[in-house]
């Protein structure tokens, strides 16, 4: 993100999570500098304590807030929370923190990229799109919102745009 950032981009998205107190640092320290600039800086969380931690941080960025994405687990089971009630938790907890705003949800099914027939892929993105619409549509229930869904990937993009759901592709 920080060579992304020398080199002039200044819309960046950091598509996992950073909990190393000294890894924030440099993160809140980011988000402050593209602020200033006119950017912004976006991060992926999926713990309590990942918030906390990023709370803590950019309690140092005087004036600079980070766009929060809560990651749901939609089907990789590497990272993310669970869809559905766990998600609407981890919203409620960034909810207080002035410099964090949620902004919606990261839902990147990985292993359903290497998956090698189209049925097969299918049958996943189906189970991911039920996951990220519930969870969307429970968080919105509770007034958060509107919030953008990223991911998606280059196996499975035309899945993911075809559901109408992911409005950021993150296909490589």
């Amino acid at each position: 993100a920080q060579a992304l950032a020398e080199a002039g981009v200044n819309d960046i998205y950091i598509s996992n999570e950073v909990v190393a107190p000294h890894k924030l640092a440099r993160v809140a320290a980011l988000a402050q500098r593209l602020a200033r600039d006119g950017g912004q800086l976006a991060i992926a969380v999926d713990s309590p304590q990942g918030v906390a931690a990023l709370a803590e941080a950019m309690h140092h960025a005087h004036g600079a807030h980070i766009d929060v994405f809560i990651e749901i687990d939609v089907g990789h089971g590497r990272c993310g929370v669970p869809a559905g009630e766990p998600a609407l938790a981890l919203a409620r907890a960034i909810a207080p923190h002035r410099a964090l705003r949620l902004a919606g949800l990261q839902a990147y099914h990985g292993s359903a990229q290497h998956q090698r027939s189209p049925a097969e892929r299918q049958a996943s993105l189906a189970h991911a799109a039920q996951a990220v619409r519930e969870t969307r549509d429970l968080l919105i229930s509770h007034g958060f919102g509107p919030l953008l869904v990223t991911g998606a990937g280059t196996g499975t993009f035309a899945l993911e745009t075809a559901s109408g759901l992911w409005g950021e592709l993150q296909a490589g």
